[in-house]
């Protein structure tokens, strides 16, 4: 039986290189965020807990003119900062350039951070549109399991909470309430 391939190349970014050290530390912009094919790809493998994941959703398309002013080059980090939070992403050139003003972020963990909760009586948060500011980093894009660790504490114990920046990685692997698999197989089956 034949199998179709389901995995997707995602499109190398234009590889634009800035040079200089930019012209602002903070852009103000407007975050939109939404579906990305291969995002969804990603997801549809399973594959959530993954670098790959991450390349792919822990990234802000940013117009090459913005990345000029910030003095950013593709893969350097920046933080995007709103009303409801702040993360960590990956800067890239945007494919639908130019687009001045505006960044875009794929829907799912590192966006979620960053919008509003509120459905505003229409059962859906408001995911365009949302006001932002962004700025060029040295802290690291963390991986999805990470990323729920710092943000929502999970896998967190109540006496744990202080110190979540200084625990170890969870990685790619599945974890349970902070432990990973091959801990659970040990002690708990």
């Amino acid at each position: 039986m034949h199998y179709a391939n389901t995995y997707l190349e995602k499109p190398v970014v234009p590889d634009v290189k800035i040079t200089g050290e930019g012209t602002t530390d903070v852009l103000k912009c407007m975050l939109n965020t939404g579906s990305d094919i291969y995002q969804g790809a990603c997801k549809k493998r399973g594959s959530t807990l993954k670098e790959e994941y991450k390349n792919v959703s822990g990234t802000c398309y940013m117009d090459p003119r913005d990345m000029a002013k910030l003095g950013v080059n593709n893969w350097d980090t920046v933080l995007v900062k709103t009303d409801w939070g702040e993360v960590v992403v990956n800067a890239a050139v945007s494919r639908d350039a130019p687009h001045e003003g505006t960044i875009f972020i794929c829907k799912g963990p590192w966006a979620n951070t960053v919008v509003s909760h509120d459905t505003y009586c229409c059962s859906d948060p408001t995911y365009k549109g949302v006001k932002c500011t962004v700025e060029k980093t040295d802290r690291k894009v963390l991986l999805m399991a990470d990323l729920m660790r710092w943000v929502y504490k999970k896998y967190v114990d109540e006496d744990d909470n202080d110190v979540v920046e200084n625990m170890e990685s969870l990685g790619e692997r599945p974890v349970y309430k902070g432990r990973k698999w091959e801990e659970l197989i040990d002690h708990d089956l």
